[in-house]
């Protein structure tokens, strides 16, 4: 009984790299929706690969002693809202990998490598995730922000032209009131 991934974009035969002329390139294009983290969709905070998106995947397997390295590049496309306007905003994902793939894998450090292939799933999975941008998202272009409140948008330009400072937080106002001895030695000379 074989475990693992039953899609064949991720499942190399062990048979091709045993060749005396072995097929060392593994060129692959699928589906995300084929690609599940724990049953839902690879996302990390408010940015996903959405299905229907395009993973692909150029890799060049080689046969080592301890196994299997597999190493080249994995992209697609994700989504996610623009963290200042809140607009739809898809950026690329571009990993560049160089794993080992061995009969007993180390945690953290190694992918299993089963008899008869090998399953890309977990690697190409993890690579994608660790790609995805956590936090702040913008959008590529800042003319889709231009229509926010300057109060919001945090351009700088206006701030530089006016000496005003920012409003102050009224719950602030208590401390502002507060005077150190150094202070007052200070005022006093």
């Amino acid at each position: 009984m074989t475990t693992g991934s039953p899609v064949s974009e991720l499942r190399v035969p062990l048979e091709r790299l045993q060749r005396p002329e072995p097929l060392r390139n593994w060129n692959a294009d699928f589906d995300a929706s084929l690609l599940r983290d724990g049953g839902g969709p690879l996302q990390v905070g408010d940015v996903s690969v959405k299905a229907g998106k395009t993973i692909r995947l150029e890799l060049i397997l080689d046969q080592v002693r301890e196994g299997v390295v597999a190493a080249g590049v994995i992209s697609t496309t994700w989504n996610g809202d623009c963290s200042r306007c809140l607009r739809p905003v898809e950026g690329m994902a571009t990993a560049e990998v160089e794993e080992l793939f061995e009969e007993h894998p180390r945690e953290g450090e190694s992918y299993p490598l089963h008899e008869e292939f090998i399953d890309l799933e977990p690697m190409v999975r993890d690579a994608i995730l660790l790609e995805l941008p956590v936090g702040v998202v913008r959008c590529v272009l800042t003319e889709e922000c231009s229509d926010m409140s300057p109060e919001y948008s945090g351009d700088t330009e206006e701030e530089a032209d006016s000496e005003a400072s920012p409003a102050a937080d009224p719950r602030w106002a208590p401390l502002q009131a507060l005077v150190f001895e150094e202070e007052e030695d200070h005022r006093d000379t």
